[in-house]
């Protein structure tokens, strides 16, 4: 039954990508990454970390989607950009693209996770990880949203001056 819902959750994370890649409008293209970061969880879950899951739901399923929500809608990206890339470049993008999920798959099975050893992680574990070791990364998180509002409403503001 796990091995079933493993499959379930990581086809479902599939279709959110590949919903995030290729829908023209940003508006769909956040509910499927939403939907592949609920998928994550489920794994997560699944993998026997709760709290994993439990910070997926909430950090990004809940705080980063409602952040892109908000800048989609702010920005008025409701209307597909037709800024797809025909030329050589867009090309050259798809082979390499086609290229490494051949390589991803093929590595899928030369080396197999056999020997991959999971262990539970506690909300200790992640405070301990968050103040010491993971301090740096979470501070340059927090500054990189910070800085993606100011953007946003800066962006916002000389759009509104320029339309008056």
């Amino acid at each position: 039954m796990t091995e079933v819902l493993m499959w379930f959750f990581a086809i479902l994370a599939i279709i959110g990508a590949f919903t995030v890649v290729l829908n023209p409008n940003p508006f769909y293209g956040a509910l499927g990454l939403l939907l592949n970061f609920l998928s994550l969880a489920g794994i997560y879950m699944l993998l026997q970390s709760p709290i994993l899951s439990l910070l997926q739901v909430l950090v990004y399923a809940g705080g980063i989607i409602v952040f892109f929500l908000f800048v989609i809608l702010l920005l008025h990206l409701r209307k597909p950009l037709n800024d797809r890339d025909a030329s050589l470049k867009g090309a050259i993008a798809m082979v390499l693209v086609v290229l490494f999920a051949i390589v991803g798959v093929v590595a899928l099975f030369v080396y197999p996770l056999n020997d991959f050893s999971l262990y539970y992680v506690t909300a200790r574990d992640l405070g301990n990880f968050m103040l010491t070791d993971g301090l740096f990364a979470f501070e340059l998180s927090s500054f990189l949203l910070l800085v993606g509002v100011v953007a946003a409403i800066n962006i916002v503001k000389r759009y509104k001056e320029g339309k008056r």
